[in-house]
């Protein structure tokens, strides 16, 4: 065998990624994992200048502070939520629910997910809720004070919030 022949036959095609796009690609990746993670943190917490509380310790806060638990049933493809979010971006509303609720965010996953995490399965059994969004007063015990199914407008907001907020 000459040299040439033996060059051909170790000769392969390279598939080697170049140095530089190996770390763009890598980069790439890394932020799109990045920003899914941020944005799905961003629909679960809320928008707006409410400041949300974990649902989880909603109850808790609610006794030691003596305000009532103001729960915003909502959903990720909800339309009418999303209109909801332009008023929790207020900050006349949002600085009173800050100052007479425990506002707590319950975020349904049943259409993402096919089910929901436990504790807001139960939430939604306790308080009925039947559509999005849905406000929930409520005292510490979870007794329920008031209730607001659907997206009403501000007027309405701004009388639910008042009707059921600490003064």
């Amino acid at each position: 065998m000459d040299r040439t022949e033996a060059t051909a036959a170790c000769a392969r095609p390279q598939s080697r990624l170049s140095p530089v796009l190996f770390w763009v690609l890598a980069a790439a990746v890394l932020l799109r994992i990045v920003t899914a993670v941020m944005d799905r943190g961003a629909k679960e917490t809320g928008g707006g200048l409410v400041r949300w509380q974990p649902r989880e310790k909603a109850a808790s806060l609610s006794l030691a502070s003596g305000k009532p638990v103001l729960y915003d049933f909502t959903a990720a493809w909800c339309g009418p939520c999303k209109v909801l979010d332009r008023d929790w971006a207020d900050s006349d509303i949002a600085g009173r629910v800050n100052a007479a609720f425990v506002p707590a965010r319950v975020v349904d996953r049943q259409r993402e997910d096919g089910r929901n995490p436990p504790g807001v399965a139960e939430l939604a059994r306790q308080y009925q809720i039947t559509g999005f969004p849905t406000l929930v007063a409520a005292a510490a015990d979870g007794t329920l004070l008031g209730k607001m199914e659907g997206y009403r407008g501000r007027e309405a907001l701004e009388a639910f919030l008042e009707e059921f907020g600490k003064k």
